[in-house]
């Protein structure tokens, strides 16, 4: 009996082995080659160069390399004439495309300038990503690339981890993940785990936004009508789509603060230009118009109620573990704690008029500082890059509080003199940037 019972079930066995083969190796026909697939869930849409009349911006109409990375092309293989590799890991603030260029493009030429021949830096940077996809990025592509240096840039705006996503909650894998390497399927089915995670928008960035068809280009034509009608046409489309139950009236009330100031941010400029995105009046409207205590507060006291120690260890244990990892391949790597928005007095005076969206600024600010507080009791190499933004207005954009051209240099002048120290195997800077940073 129980030799005639092993027969079907080898049967089933192979069956099923044989099906998730077949699977693997049709989606693999509809995926980018490595290491695309474990870099981006989705493909990189470029923005538009130009709307009609404007000016136009050749970088927003660069192509992204064969890896989906806003970068130049580069080899898996170190070339020989490279003395030293730095890859860059982060979020939108490496990948961001509103800048001419980015952190990295910008490093490596401060290292030419220099006469420092032979630097090459690599962008692994991906928006709407965070600290899980930091460390399987470094892990399943950046040491991969045999690298001298590894850098990792944390956001205290939207990287911040809660209580419960620490590196050792991650006992039990997700059946998909947009990090093939986190995820049970993309261990064994890499090119299955990102067809089924791009096909049903299952990246962060993704996720998070809504599905409103052709909605980036109505939006840019809403805020460049003609002022006096701005209002309304956002109103109705907020309306249609996202608040139904809220008239336009008062929709257009609260996007009409503050003198008009949001409508009137858009207008076409050469460089720094405002970019309106669906989320950005989605999260404005729903902080104003909603009773949620977390968006109550008023200061960083009140903000104080909202973070337990177990959420900032949550945070520090992933950046342990890319320590412990890099270490362990003798990379030495380097953190850069990124401040939010609430450090430029230009960015702070101008979200005034709404002081329940303003309120996730001073969650991050706490969230920050609290964060480098514990970073400083570990052995970690880090740069906290807050004392070197606080108080420099026109350094973060009020739109999607990123970068303007002027954070971008600020924050590569950093960059580039901490690495200087690493690849001359100087001692760290201590957690702190170096004095002589040129402020503007």
């Amino acid at each position: 009996m129980i030799s005639r019972a092993i027969g079907p079930a080898a049967l089933l066995l192979v069956s099923v082995a044989a099906g998730l083969i077949a699977i693997e190796f049709l989606a693999s026909a509809h995926v980018p080659a490595w290491p695309a697939h474990a870099l981006r869930s989705y493909v990189p849409l470029n923005m538009p160069a130009a709307a009609p009349g404007d000016i136009a911006k050749p970088w927003m109409a660069e192509s992204f390399n064969s890896w989906g990375m806003r970068d130049r092309e580069h080899s898996i293989s170190r070339p020989p004439d490279i003395r030293s590799r730095i890859v860059f890991v982060g979020d939108s603030f490496v990948e961001f495309q509103g800048l001419s260029r980015t952190l990295p493009a910008m490093v490596e030429e401060k290292f030419a300038a220099m006469g420092q021949a032979g630097i090459e830096t690599i962008n692994l940077g991906v928006s709407g990503t965070g600290l899980n996809s930091y460390y399987y990025r470094l892990r399943d592509v950046a040491l991969r690339l045999s690298p001298d240096v590894l850098t990792v840039f944390f956001f205290s705006g939207n990287d911040f981890l809660l209580d419960g996503s620490g590196y050792s909650a991650e006992v039990f894998p997700p059946l998909v993940d947009e990090s093939p390497g986190r995820s049970l399927m993309g261990r064994v089915m890499p090119h299955a785990n990102w067809l089924i995670v791009n096909r049903l928008r299952q990246s962060e960035v993704l996720k998070g936004n809504k599905l409103v068809p052709d909605e980036f280009a109505i939006l840019q034509r809403h805020i460049r009508a003609p002022i006096e009608q701005r209002a309304a046409l956002l109103a109705r489309h907020m309306n249609r789509f996202y608040y139904p139950q809220i008239s336009e009236d008062k929709l257009s009330e609260v996007l009409s603060r503050g003198d008009g100031r949001f409508l009137a941010a858009f207008e076409a400029r050469p460089f720094d230009e405002e970019i309106l995105a669906g989320w950005l009046p989605d999260l404005i409207l729903r902080d104003e118009l909603g009773a949620n205590p977390f968006a109550a507060v008023k200061s960083r006291e009140d903000a104080a109620g909202f973070v337990k120690p177990a959420d900032v260890e949550a945070n520090l244990s992933w950046l342990l573990q890319m320590e412990k990892l890099a270490t362990s391949h003798g990379v030495p790597i380097q953190f850069f704690i990124i401040p939010a928005g609430s450090v430029d007095p230009e960015f702070v005076e101008f979200w005034k008029p709404w002081p329940r969206y303003y309120s996730w600024y001073l969650h991050c600010d706490l969230r920050h500082d609290l964060l480098v507080q514990e970073l400083r009791k570990t052995h970690l190499s880090f740069v906290d890059l807050k004392p070197v933004f606080d108080g420099i207005p026109g350094t973060y954009r009020k739109s999607d509080a990123h970068w303007t051209e002027l954070g971008l240099r600020i924050a590569a002048d950093v960059v580039f003199k901490q690495l200087q120290r690493v690849i001359k195997a100087e001692p760290p800077a201590s957690g702190r940037p170096s004095r002589d940073v040129v402020r503007p």
